[in-house]
């Protein structure tokens, strides 16, 4: 597996690494937050696609 080598990758790095280091607390938490908040997206999708598969 080769190394990323795009720009856009090194410079969204150099951001996460530089928001990390500045805030850990609060970067973790928004981590989290996102983790969650997908978590709960994909749990309500689901219950929306089992209402519409039953009949």
């Amino acid at each position: 597996m080769r190394m990323p080598r795009g720009l856009l990758f090194w410079f969204v790095l150099i951001i996460l690494l530089f928001c990390i280091a500045i805030a850990p607390v609060q970067t973790a938490r928004t981590v989290l937050g996102i983790i969650h908040a997908t978590g709960k997206f994909f749990a309500g999708l689901k219950a929306f696609l089992d209402t519409l598969a039953s009949p």
